[in-house]
């Protein structure tokens, strides 16, 4: 009978000092006011830094999607600039000259 009734005595004692433990009083804070005002101020240069930080953020995504624009413009031009050049060697009489180096180069490469 002894060994059945030491758990249930060892639970109430642990659930006692559970409990005082529980509601002791908060020990004072050990950190001094200038310590505080410290990072007060190191906050407030932190918020500073994080409005100039999305500022910058913000320019660079505007200058960002100004350059995709101006890619975005550009992508169709060496096509144009292709049939442009193809358009000026016609004219020049180079086209030809080049049709005839590449049959050449075929013919000494088989």
């Amino acid at each position: 009978m002894r060994t059945s009734k030491r758990p249930f005595i060892f639970g109430v004692c642990l659930w006692l000092a559970a409990g005082s433990l529980g509601c002791a009083t908060i020990p004072p804070p050990t950190v001094s006011p200038v310590e505080i005002e410290e990072t007060r101020e190191d906050i407030k240069l932190l918020e500073k830094d994080l409005v100039a930080a999305r500022q910058r953020a913000q320019a660079l995504t505007a200058e960002l999607n100004a350059k995709k624009a101006d890619l975005d413009s550009k992508k169709d031009q060496p096509a144009k600039l292709k049939k442009k050049l193809k358009e000026l060697k016609k004219g020049s009489g180079r086209d030809d000259d080049e049709k005839k180096k590449k049959k050449k180069d075929e013919k000494e490469s088989a």
